[in-house]
């Protein structure tokens, strides 16, 4: 089991480049995918993608690579017409603004467009993304063994629970007849008192017909089996790898379901409040598998 929610990082750090990726992933019905490369890289974004998918079935996933270059580019060379077309333009600004102090050489100097682009990065983004794709792979290892710590007390917890649903489903079932036993009891004791007061008599017939009927009407014993056995089910899908959180909600709707029968049924307060701690323990574990992938 998974959970959807994590982080990873690598770093990489040389002579030149500092390089920083970061992988996120929070809850999402699906999985989506989204991408930030420096410009340069951009046209990697489809390996990065497929590199994601080939390790995540569900969640939002945020994958950012940050390069930063150290130091001034030896390969950068200052571009003369740049400078002087830069200075021009800047000296009529100064003019037209009746300044009288000159342009100053540092100002021009500074400007980005001064400085050609030749040998740059932009230039060696093959073999610069070697580097990077290792630690884009790094750091997606590093979220999926997050996502899996998470699963871990994620199971936990649901096991738990499972467990406390599991009581209070015995409890239910030990009480059930006992239901039946109590309403014959009360029926007996009505019509007795009524044939003492008025002096006429029912059938045995007649009392075992209105004991069915309620019994009918009352058995929870269908419903308690297939609570029984979701929660069967429930223990075994936890144990499983891959995407397994859909098929747990659709679960856990299907438990809410059978305990709300077992509580309009029951006609009984310990049955019902057996059916409210259940339905509580469902709350919260509908909470956590929509946190797992």
């Amino acid at each position: 089991m998974n959970s959807m929610t994590g982080f990873g990082r690598a770093s990489g750090r040389g002579r030149k480049l500092d390089i920083d990726v970061e992988a996120r992933s929070v809850n999402h019905r699906f999985l989506s995918v989204k991408i930030s490369l420096p410009e340069d890289f951009s046209r990697f974004e489809g390996d990065v993608d497929r590199q994601v998918r080939s390790r995540m079935a569900r969640g939002s996933v945020s994958i950012s690579v940050t390069v930063k270059r150290l130091g001034p580019d030896p390969a950068l060379q200052p571009d003369p017409r740049q400078f002087r077309d830069l200075y021009r333009r800047l000296d009529a600004i100064r003019k037209s603004l009746k300044i009288k102090e000159p342009v100053p050489f540092q100002a021009v100097l500074s400007a980005p467009p001064v400085w050609s682009a030749t040998g740059s990065i932009a230039d060696d983004t093959d073999r610069v993304w070697a580097g990077i794709k290792r630690l884009v792979d790094r750091a997606i290892e590093d979220l999926v063994r997050r996502r899996a710590r998470e699963g871990v007390g994620i199971r936990r917890d649901i096991l738990a629970r499972l467990d406390t649903i599991g009581s209070a489903a015995a409890q239910i079932r030990t009480r059930a007849p006992l239901v039946l036993q109590a309403y014959q009891k009360k029926l007996d004791e009505r019509i007795t008192s009524i044939v003492a007061a008025r002096g006429f008599d029912t059938s045995k017939a007649d009392l075992a017909k209105e004991i069915a009927l309620f019994a009918d009407k009352s058995d929870i014993s269908e419903e308690l089996q297939r609570l029984e056995a979701h929660v069967g089910s429930f223990r075994e899908i936890v144990d499983e790898n891959g995407s397994i959180g859909r098929r747990l909600d659709f679960l856990t709707q299907e438990m809410v379901r059978e305990t709300n029968t077992l509580a309009s049924k029951g006609g009984d307060a310990p049955i019902s409040e057996a059916a409210v701690r259940i339905k509580s323990e469902l709350e919260k574990i509908k909470e956590q598998a929509e946190n797992v992938e």
